[in-house]
């Protein structure tokens, strides 16, 4: 069991979740960002995953060779400071670049959303440890939502390759990532990285940081 909640884990790491809510609204209405299909989105697939993942992660790597960190786990609280100081500053060059770029607000509701979620983190873990990993996901559930109640789209075609194309219901995307989150909590339960408290927290935050963002930019 510890090795698929492993598993779940680094396939929903926190730092990965900004790519995949890009990916959800790229395939629900590529249009909206000026592209005809996903394949013409992979200068802004590029600068996500080198804001949010890339910089991040080597900066992680940094701080365990400075002896900053112990462990990429990052299971104490001092440990994961630095990390949410660097996510947050380069997440909010992110923002910057959306907000200025002919981008639909869709996108600007998630980079921001998420972006609020991990500075309540932040805020959070100087007086207890939360679940970024439940916050991710929280964030991802309510982004899906909101692509469905409120940006009204209402399905998603999502490429493969050799040209393949899967077209889902919203409504079915939202049960598969609800149902995902669960999984994601979970792991984190099984892994004995949080007390259910601090995975319930981060859920909360991370949906409330993307309801907040969509009352602040629509």
């Amino acid at each position: 069991m510890k090795a698929i909640a492993n598993f779940f884990s680094i396939v929903f790491h926190p730092l990965l979740i900004l790519t995949y809510m890009t990916l959800v609204l790229l395939w629900t209405n590529p249009f909206s960002f000026g592209y005809r299909h996903v394949a013409e989105a992979d200068t802004l697939l590029i600068i996500v995953v080198m804001t949010t993942i890339t910089l991040p992660g080597i900066a992680v790597l940094m701080m365990k060779m400075l002896g900053w960190i112990d462990t990429f786990r990052m299971e104490t609280r001092q440990e994961r400071i630095g990390p949410y100081i660097v996510a947050g500053i380069l997440y909010l060059t992110l923002y910057l670049h959306v907000s200025k770029a002919d981008f639909p607000t869709s996108i600007r509701v998630a980079t921001l959303g998420v972006l609020i979620g991990l500075w309540a983190c932040f805020l959070i873990n100087n007086f207890m440890k939360v679940s970024a990993h439940a916050a991710g996901m929280g964030g991802l559930v309510a982004l899906v939502a909101l692509t469905k109640l409120k940006f009204g789209y209402d399905e998603a075609q999502i490429g493969f390759p050799g040209g393949v194309n899967l077209i889902v219901s919203i409504d079915y995307l939202l049960y598969g990532v609800i149902i995902l989150a669960g999984i994601v909590c979970t792991s984190r339960l099984l892994l004995k990285a949080h007390e259910s408290k601090e995975v319930y927290l981060g859920l909360m935050m991370g949906i409330l940081g993307m309801v907040i963002s969509y009352l602040i930019l629509h």
